[in-house]
């Protein structure tokens, strides 16, 4: 029944490729997105950290005879035009509101990994540039929908803020999400738009494009994922290595955070590792990989037109998938699915409906803060990670325009994500 279960899979996934792909040239009507149910999420057990912590083209297959077109995907559109940030309220009191205040800054991961270190440097750094200079603390608590869950029901007074590794539209839509992210109240962004794929150095393979159609060995990834609906970007892989023809296995484990990985592929548990923002922050946690080899790039998986470029150890040589193997229409899907994954890395939200004149606050507060060199440049410094700034504002309008462009192609991504889950996750 196994064997018939998994061809079956596979020819799913041959038949929404193939219409995907014949399909791209017609305007339709955008599909409507399926109700969720909404499912309390389990408790966690918040552990308060202290404010600061040591350092820690494939060729498209012919739409089948009688077969009806899906509806076309959306491409991602050029953001809107940067608006102009709104500045506080002179009349609102910032610094008597947050004087005397401690603020908690939530982090769905388990400390060692990069949302924790920026989290770390932000709660001894930013608090200068708030006025009334609020305390920060760290709080760490997993899984991330628990952590994202929390935040969305904490009181919206712009005390309880959160770190985040991506801007949570994934997340949003598995079974215990209570949040819409459209409604958090974005902060900022502090980085963004890079994706990667690296390989143990033992692997026979160099770019992408040099494991196509190849016989093995196998490329192994690890995440949390007991169901598709929490695979999440890692859709994107299994769609490229299905197009592709790459050997792939997904390897669903209880938690796959940076802290976990780092321990997953050193002990050989995984031979590769799809992130965002390591690529700079390889030199200063493991400083000894790239110069010995011992992990290699291997995909370059950011936004169209993005370069991950040199990290001070290595150029990253090989190019941005995108932009050199996918056509039109193929582009199209992978943004829909690698969006809302990385078009924001690091981003701090708040929960829905922080007043106007607090949301300004906090808004003009990091701005000013990546805006001043020493805290942008030590920022970088302690964590790694490659400051990339959008101010809320602007942020506000693009996480709501990501989702929405998500929404428009959630039938297709699910029909994808089905597929590929039942191919490559073990």
């Amino acid at each position: 029944m196994k064997t018939l279960k998994t061809y079956g899979a596979l020819g799913a996934l041959s038949l929404v490729l193939a219409l995907v792909l014949a399909a791209c040239g017609g305007e339709a009507e955008e599909p409507t997105p399926t109700p969720r149910t909404e499912t309390a999420a389990p408790t966690a057990t918040p552990t308060t950290a202290p404010a600061m912590a040591a350092e820690p083209t494939a060729t498209p297959t012919p739409l089948p005879p009688g077969a009806t077109p899906p509806p076309a995907p959306t491409a991602t559109p050029v953001p809107a035009a940067t608006p102009t940030p709104v500045p506080p309220d002179p009349g609102f009191d910032a610094e008597g509101y947050f004087s005397g205040k401690t603020l908690r800054m939530m982090v769905g991961f388990n400390p060692g990994g990069g949302t924790d270190a920026q989290a770390r440097y932000m709660s001894r750094e930013w608090p200068q540039f708030i006025p009334g200079n609020p305390r920060i603390i760290v709080t760490n608590m997993t899984p991330v929908v628990t952590e994202r869950n929390f935040v969305w029901n904490s009181k919206p007074d712009g005390l309880t803020l959160a770190i985040e590794a991506s801007p949570g539209i994934f997340d949003q839509f598995t079974p215990q999400a209570q949040f819409d992210m459209r409604e958090s109240t974005m902060i900022g962004i502090t980085s963004g738009k890079e994706g990667l794929w690296v390989i143990r150095g033992t692997l026979p393979y160099d770019c992408f494009e040099s494991a196509w159609n190849s016989p093995g060995p196998t490329l192994t990834v690890a995440t949390s994922a007991p169901t598709p609906a929490d695979l999440g970007s890692y859709v994107a892989i299994a769609w490229l290595s299905d197009l592709f023809n790459v050997p792939l296995e997904i390897r669903n484990l209880a938690a796959a955070g940076s802290a976990e990985q780092y321990l997953y592929i050193e002990r050989g548990d995984t031979n590769s590792w799809t992130s965002g923002t390591l690529w700079d922050q390889f030199p200063r946690t493991r400083p000894n990989w790239l110069p010995t080899k011992f992990i290699r790039p291997f995909a370059d998986l950011s936004v169209p037109g993005f370069d991950l470029g040199h990290n001070g150890q290595v150029d990253y040589h090989c190019p941005n998938v995108a932009d050199a193997h996918l056509d039109d229409a193929q582009t199209s899907i992978y943004n829909a699915m690698r969006g809302p994954q990385i078009y924001a890395a690091k981003n701090i939200i708040g929960p829905p409906g922080i007043p106007a004149d607090v949301t300004a606050v906090l808004r003009q507060a990091l701005a000013d803060a990546m805006a001043n060199e020493e805290f942008a440049s030590g920022m970088q410094r302690f964590t790694g990670i490659k400051n990339n700034f959008t101010h809320g504002d602007q942020a506000d309008i693009e996480l709501d325009q990501t989702v929405e462009d998500f929404l428009a192609n959630k039938d297709l991504i699910d029909e994808i994500t089905l597929a590929t889950f039942e191919k490559y996750v073990r």
